[in-house]
């Protein structure tokens, strides 16, 4: 699949632990390698709150969350929160 980072997604990651940053660049290699999201074995959940044309999830890894638009066979990788304001703030309204 094809990648694509958004500018916000990557100042945010900037700001995590080092740890969590390493664990972040091995889930966006997954995404890469993987023919399909779902294949990707991945934890991932579909957001709740979006129109049915709307394709946002949520990848969980340990105490952050990633978020997603899967516009196959796109992925766009919008933010990374934490596992409390992530759903608070995405998907975008």
């Amino acid at each position: 699949m094809v990648v694509i980072l958004k500018n916000g997604f990557v100042k945010e990651l900037k700001k995590l632990p080092s740890h969590t940053q390493a664990l972040v660049h091995q889930v966006l290699k997954i995404l890469r390698d993987s023919q399909t999201l779902e294949s990707s074995n991945l934890d991932l959940t579909r957001m709740e709150g979006q129109k049915k044309s709307e394709s946002y999830f949520r990848i969980r890894v340990g105490q952050w969350r990633i978020g997603i638009e899967y516009d196959h066979p796109d992925v766009i990788v919008i933010t990374v929160l934490s596992r409390g304001s992530v759903y608070k703030h995405f998907p975008p309204k």
